[in-house]
């Protein structure tokens, strides 16, 4: 073998350069492999959780000049669902200067933890892509990790017994727990107690939904405990979860829609009105949209990327 590397040392050196690179992302130092996805293959989107909502665009502006006491009122005056695109519009689009200012300012205020929360979460998913797992790099794992973690620790400070933003700050939990180790079945009595306090709440729902869904490593126990309950949820719980469930079932196993079920079932969400104070309807639009273009159902897939326009754009190379 020696005497072969000597008559061909470029192969030796090869191999030596190809250990140095998996040694390197093995540990999360640099990944080769995720700076050419960076360039090639990640699934690119434009998001704008504003909606260009003028209330969410005011709260961005308030925020971003560091008019703490505005902030506050605007959230006050929100609904379940302007009060979650809040915090997600603040998660993308506020500086975290000014969360950090305002912690320092005021130290026991719930609010700019939730707020720095969802920033760090969001620059978390930056980092992660919206691919599967095994489309990213250990590098970038580790440093999602990293990110979800100190969100944790900071949401953990929120004394949830008082807070007015509860609901907020466990979602956002939720979003933490289904990407890291955690006691499973704490978070289950979480979301139940939870669930009691402030029932039928879009945002809850969506994010535990994830937290028991197979595709996070969740068990079909799980999964089937929650849809059990599905049924005493209201009428948009029941679509917007559905959606979810469908489009893992769709995008993780290939399945076909054979019997027409899932047609049926966009159909008949199509032809619901939902007020345009629910701002979840953007997130069911987006998932009926991803499921259409998966079952190459194209009128519909048309139609709901139309109704996602302010929320969601793809990116064509």
């Amino acid at each position: 073998m020696l005497d072969f590397f000597n008559q061909y040392p470029i192969i030796k050196w090869i191999l030596v350069g190809f250990g140095v690179l998996y040694f390197l992302d093995k540990y999360g130092i640099w990944s080769p492999i995720d700076n050419l996805l960076n360039r090639r293959g990640r699934y690119k989107f434009k998001m704008r959780s504003h909606l260009n909502k003028q209330q969410l665009n005011q709260l961005i502006a308030y925020f971003n000049k560091g008019e703490y006491h505005n902030v506050e009122q605007l959230f006050k005056g929100f609904n379940d669902s302007y009060r979650a695109f809040g915090f997600k519009s603040l998660g993308q689009y506020g500086e975290q200067s000014v969360s950090d200012a305002w912690l320092v300012k005021e130290p026991n205020n719930d609010l700019p933890k939730i707020i720095k929360g969802h920033q760090l979460i969001h620059q978390a998913w930056e980092v992660r892509g919206r691919d599967t797992i095994d489309t990213v790099s250990n590098q970038n794992q580790n440093t999602f990790k990293g990110y979800l973690k100190k969100a944790e620790k900071l949401l953990l400070k929120v004394d949830l017994n008082t807070s007015n933003y509860k609901v907020s700050c466990v979602a956002s939990l939720f979003t933490i727990y289904k990407a890291i180790d955690v006691n499973r079945e704490k978070v289950h009595q979480l979301f139940k107690e939870t669930d009691r306090q402030s029932p039928n709440n879009a945002e809850l729902h969506a994010h535990y939904f994830s937290f028991v869904s197979p595709k996070w490593g969740a068990s079909e126990d799980e999964l089937n405990a929650y849809m059990s309950h599905l049924n005493s949820q209201s009428p948009f719980i029941q679509d917007l979860i559905l959606a979810q469930y469908y489009f893992d079932l769709v995008h993780l196993y290939d399945y076909e829609d054979d019997d027409k079920n899932i047609l049926q079932f966009i159909e008949s969400v199509k032809a619901k009105t939902i007020s345009d104070d629910n701002l979840f309807k953007y997130d069911l639009y987006l998932l009926l949209y991803w499921l259409s273009n998966n079952l190459d159902l194209r009128s519909l897939e048309k139609y709901f990327k139309k109704q996602i326009e302010p929320y969601w754009e793809d990116e064509i190379d």
